[in-house]
């Protein structure tokens, strides 16, 4: 049986949201946003990080530069970009297909081997998109808030369910549980990128690594 329904969103993309039910402006402006992103991420998929202009993106996305300036002032704002779309999409899909059953380390590995999958799609962009978020600024602050707010928000809820059926001791606040949580697979992921470790290393640690702050008394 799939987790319930109720997954939560980012404020700013409802769920009930459809293209059909905005202005012609802000359809205007959601369509040139997708056709940018889908430009950025086909380009550095072919040419590569480093070869990949913010010109190119612009032509390719058939927009002019001062235009895709509107939506992402430098090359590596528009890596923060791609990988906020795509990575909240990860997120949102995994937490909607969780099975109900299973311990909360299940869950939380479910969801956290969606993730090391999709980076481990390009390893170098990882490295590089890592540098640009892990103190984030201005527009890639925000856009890397909605996304852990996400995250932060459906641990939390895990958390909460797994509390109320007595699977972890009622002291694991949620919101504080699911932080520690994600600090725990995000320490890993780092270390990951740096290291030798393979995929099913890497989630063998998280297990253990997870188990044993969810058994601390």
């Amino acid at each position: 049986m799939t987790g319930t329904t109720a997954i939560l969103r980012p404020a700013t993309q409802p769920a009930a949201t459809t293209p059909e039910r905005l202005g012609r402006r802000e359809r205007n402006k959601l369509e040139k946003r997708a056709r940018i992103v889908a430009a950025a991420r086909r380009l550095f998929d072919e040419q590569g990080f480093a070869e990949t202009t913010t010109l190119q993106i612009a032509e390719a996305a058939d927009i002019g530069t001062g235009t895709l300036f509107l939506y992402a002032r430098s090359k590596e704002d528009l890596l923060v970009l791609v990988f906020k779309d795509e990575m909240m999409e990860v997120a949102l899909d995994s937490f909607q297909k969780l099975p109900t059953s299973g311990s909360l380390v299940d869950q939380a590995l479910a969801v956290f081997a969606r993730m090391i999958d999709y980076h481990a799609r390009d390893l170098e962009l990882t490295r590089l998109l890592m540098r640009e978020i892990i103190i984030p600024a201005g527009d890639r602050r925000s856009a890397m808030d909605d996304l852990t707010e996400v995250i932060f928000a459906n641990l939390a809820r895990l958390v909460d369910r797994a509390r109320e059926e007595g699977k972890i001791a009622p002291r694991f606040e949620p919101q504080l549980t699911a932080r520690t949580i994600f600090a725990i697979y995000y320490f890993n992921l780092l270390g990951w990128l740096v290291s030798r470790l393979d995929r099913e290393m890497l989630l063998a640690r998280l297990r253990r690594e997870l188990e044993t702050f969810l058994a601390l008394d």
